[in-house]
């Protein structure tokens, strides 16, 4: 079963697995509500399951389910290091977006030797439940968003408050934190950037921009499913179609 909030990833998912031996797809969810009531009617032997996603994400669809029955899971994230040290440590699956097709062959390999070491109990994958158990307990210990990123200037340092960051551009191995009409360059990658921010304040709307959701004052359809994106200083940034649903049904659901 495919578990993913974009209808681009699932798609995506769809055609790397068609080539699979023996993996039957048999059923796709784009929420986690959804999920739980489909994995529990259903049963599935594998998902694969988006951490991200609003309202339930990954890891609290695993927790509305009954851990001694839980099917063996492979985590697709984009951007969360601190849950993919996690999935090192408890000897679990995970694919980082974009979905490498030969990552996700071996991931499928060692889930079908998963499966057929399991005993024929109609319980979970040998080890399965304690696992993910664990990965739970250590990802409630999570720490908690930034509030302040420290900006080197000459023969300073800027503080820089979270909340004060309008928006942030890529710029290769630096990001440009854009506040109030000035920028400042720390020395982070985007990913790293967005694992910092409070998914409820920072939205990723393309893959070199992140944008703070209360700086949104409008939005406008261009071609090929994108938008433009407007900030309350007049600032136009682009929001891109694989991208496009998140921003839209989080702002739908945002306070």
């Amino acid at each position: 079963m495919i578990i993913d909030d974009e209808p681009l990833a699932r798609e995506g998912m769809r055609e790397l697995l068609q080539d699979e031996e023996a993996v039957d797809i048999v059923g796709e969810c784009g929420d986690g509500a959804s999920a739980t009531e489909e994995i529990r009617k259903k049963k599935p032997d594998l998902i694969l399951l988006d951490i991200q996603m609003p309202e339930l994400d990954g890891f609290d669809v695993l927790r509305a389910l009954d851990a001694k029955s839980l099917p063996a899971v492979i985590f697709v994230t984009a951007f969360d290091e601190y849950a993919v040290r996690a999935f090192r440590v408890h000897a679990l699956d995970y694919l980082l977006k974009p979905v490498d097709p030969s990552r996700l062959r071996e991931a499928i390999r060692r889930a079908r030797q998963t499966l057929q070491a399991a005993p024929a109990t109609g319980k979970s994958p040998r080890g399965m439940d304690d696992r993910l158990s664990r990965l739970l307990a250590d990802l409630g210990r999570e720490p908690k968003p930034t509030e302040r990123f420290l900006v080197r200037s000459t023969g300073r340092v800027i503080v820089v408050k979270a909340d004060e960051v309008d928006w942030i551009e890529a710029q290769g191995d630096y990001a440009g934190l854009h506040v109030g009409g000035k920028k400042h360059l720390v020395k982070e990658k985007m990913n790293k950037i967005e694992a910092q921010l409070d998914p409820a304040k920072f939205i990723r709307i393309h893959r070199s921009s992140i944008v703070n959701i209360d700086r949104i004052k409008e939005l406008h359809p261009l071609f090929h499913g994108e938008y433009s994106l407007i900030l309350n200083d007049g600032q136009k940034l682009t929001l891109s179609r694989s991208y496009r649903d998140r921003v839209l049904r989080h702002m739908k659901h945002s306070p």
